[in-house]
């Protein structure tokens, strides 16, 4: 049941259950790489630190802010030097989430995976380096 038939010299049939059953294996196989994905998307996330130490963020696997740690001579800021000062290093938070994604789904899928292009670029596009002139004192971890 499972040999290929052979109705020419030069052409070979394969036995439709069998083609059957290698479509439904590679769309197991597709749907529990979705799944591992999607289980440890859920488990990353990101910490950046001011370059001054006043401030550190992290974020969730969606960006989201997790975690805030104000330094005691933070508080001697002005409100709205501070308030910029944790703007910029949750967007440093962010970037750095965008490259633990990219690094996570390249390990999963491999450098040449269609979806790990395609979930890297939609984490790159949404959280985007801070740009290096915007002297907002932050810095990486």
């Amino acid at each position: 049941m499972g040999s290929p038939r052979r109705h020419r010299a030069d052409a070979v049939y394969l036995n439709p259950d069998d083609h059957l059953a290698e479509w439904q294996s590679r769309a197991q196989r597709t749907a529990d790489a979705g799944l591992e994905l999607a289980q440890r998307l859920q488990q990353v996330s990101a910490t950046a630190q001011s370059s001054n130490s006043d401030v550190r963020v992290t974020v969730d696997h969606a960006g989201g802010l997790s975690g805030l740690a104000l330094a005691d001579h933070a508080m001697r800021l002005a409100p709205d030097e501070l308030s910029r000062l944790i703007v910029a290093t949750s967007q440093a938070a962010q970037a750095r989430l965008a490259q633990h994604v990219a690094d996570l789904v390249t390990r999963l899928h491999g450098a040449d995976s269609p979806t790990a292009d395609f979930v890297a670029d939609a984490y790159a596009e949404a959280f985007p380096e801070p740009d290096p002139d915007d002297d907002a004192g932050y810095g990486r971890r």
